[in-house]
């Protein structure tokens, strides 16, 4: 059986932290690293993607990121399918620093 792309989702993860004290430079890289350990992709700065088999693994990730969030800052993640996250277009300057991630090549199991 094939993998169908309304079933196969992307998390999007935007997020705006204030910085105004050591305290909160402290809580905000302590997000950012917890996205990455998540194995989050930074797209842009505080803009991180990550590619989920199911919407329920997406959605149990996003509620254990919802404990790291730190105090004043605003995240919003967006949920849409892999059909959905094929259909958006990026252009890129002359010299490019990032590129779109691509669909995994490893197969997940769960």
């Amino acid at each position: 059986m094939g993998v169908n792309g309304w079933r196969v989702m992307w998390v999007i993860c935007v997020y705006d932290c204030p910085m105004t004290d050591a305290e909160a430079r402290h809580d905000y890289t302590v997000f950012r690293k917890r996205l990455l350990q998540e194995n989050f992709v930074q797209l842009q700065n505080s803009l991180y993607v990550h590619h989920f088999p199911t919407l329920a693994v997406g959605e149990a990730t996003i509620i254990r990121l919802r404990g790291h969030i730190p105090a004043g800052a605003q995240v919003v993640f967006f949920i849409v399918t892999d059909k959905q996250y094929g259909m958006t277009r990026e252009f890129f300057g002359i010299n490019p620093t990032r590129k779109k991630p691509n669909m995994p090549e490893q197969v997940e199991l769960f």
